[in-house]
């Protein structure tokens, strides 16, 4: 059975929207809501489930991942990341 770990903010405190993307082949639609909407695409992958919840510390349950992080609240499923932020602010990144 793994050792489950508490998420530790001080691993997460560096990582950036970007580091759930790998670069290569594929297209992402990135959707920032806040007090505007933004919509945009790029090229690239998420990262899997499993690697996203290794570089969070937590246990992905069902190949998703449903926790809060240094106070951002992180759900994640195949190909499909949402961030919500403490001051409301919620990013998805999604496979287009």
């Amino acid at each position: 059975m793994p050792c489950v770990q508490p998420a530790n903010p001080e691993r997460v405190k560096e990582l950036k929207e970007e580091s759930f993307i790998r670069e290569g082949k594929g297209k992402l639609k990135v959707t920032i809501e806040g007090q505007e909407k933004l919509e945009t695409t790029m090229s690239g992958s998420l990262k899997s489930v499993e690697e996203v919840a290794r570089m969070l510390g937590v246990e992905a349950k069902d190949g998703k991942i449903e926790t809060v992080v240094d106070g951002v609240k992180v759900r994640m499923e195949r190909g499909k990341l949402e961030l919500e932020f403490e001051s409301g602010e919620k990013m998805k990144i999604e496979r287009a």
